[in-house]
């Protein structure tokens, strides 16, 4: 793995996870700013929006997953502003960034479900681009596996810490020259988001309904999610056998099924779409 792209000096380096996460959000702004100026809004607008949502998306992602290791960052404070270690949680940083945005919408009169409809296939972009640093750091891991495409972690990353670990146990129940490797989850992550990117870009020439792409977006993760929770090795169960993402992704769908249907019976749609269908 390449967790540090170059070292600058002894105490300074361009990590690989920071890399990935910035170039997500400059290639999602300018895609969303740029598709937003063809539908009649301003490019400006999207791109102020952006440095918002940047800093809510990574604040909120960070909060979240300080909460969730509260343990950890008591012992070690100073961990939590080290982001370009890893440690930001999808859906801490989704709320917050959602919630961000609709502020900035509602005080600069754009309809709120017809810019979500525009922000959504680059969340799932960046996504995918965060997911490439999240390989390259070593963090985000997924369970052992046999299969011919497992991957060996270096035992610095998380990943190879968890490696250590389970060599650990194999030793003690009589293999020791068992070679762990993982199920490269951040791969797999990269490729189903790079597929709904491409949905959910296509789709937005046939749709009917401001908000039908956010939250069409909204279930789709939450279906991958559910189901990509069974192969990740840093994540353990926390109710009913579930992880708390799991449990989250079930309420994620559940609401954005009922906000999609919701949204569909209005029928209200702005945009290039609704110039066409007069």
């Amino acid at each position: 793995m390449h967790p540090v792209i170059w070292r600058i000096s002894d105490t300074m380096a361009i990590k690989s996870y920071g890399v990935a996460i910035a170039i997500a959000f400059v290639l999602g702004i300018f895609i969303t700013a740029r598709h937003a100026r063809k539908v009649g809004l301003k490019f400006n607008d999207f791109v102020d929006m952006g440095f918002w949502v940047v800093i809510a998306a990574i604040v909120g992602g960070r909060v979240f997953y300080i909460l969730f290791n509260l343990r950890e960052y008591i012992q070690k404070p100073i961990a939590i502003v080290q982001i370009w270690h890893g440690g930001l949680i999808f859906y801490g940083g989704l709320f917050a960034a959602v919630l961000t945005a609709i502020v900035f919408m509602k005080r600069r009169g754009i309809p709120v479900w017809l810019g979500g409809d525009l922000i959504a296939p680059q969340i799932a972009l960046g996504y995918a681009i965060t997911r490439v640093g999240c390989f390259l750091n070593g963090c985000c891991y997924g369970e052992a596996t046999s299969l011919p495409w497992g991957v060996e972690f270096p035992p610095g990353s998380g990943a190879g810490r968890y490696i250590g670990e389970l060599s650990f146990a194999a030793f003690f129940s009589g293999q020791p020259d068992a070679v762990i490797r993982l199920h490269p989850v951040q791969l797999y992550a990269v490729a189903v988001n790079l597929v709904i990117f491409v949905v959910l870009f296509l789709a937005w020439r046939r749709r009917r309904f401001d908000g039908q792409i956010f939250w069409g977006y909204l279930i789709l993760y939450a279906v991958y999610r559910f189901a990509m929770e069974f192969l990740r090795g840093d994540n353990q169960p926390f109710a009913l056998g579930l992880t708390i993402a799991q449990i989250m992704s079930v309420t994620l769908f559940g609401c954005a099924l009922v906000a999609w249907f919701n949204l569909r019976a209005r029928g209200v749609i702005h945009g290039a779409a609704a110039k066409k269908s007069k």
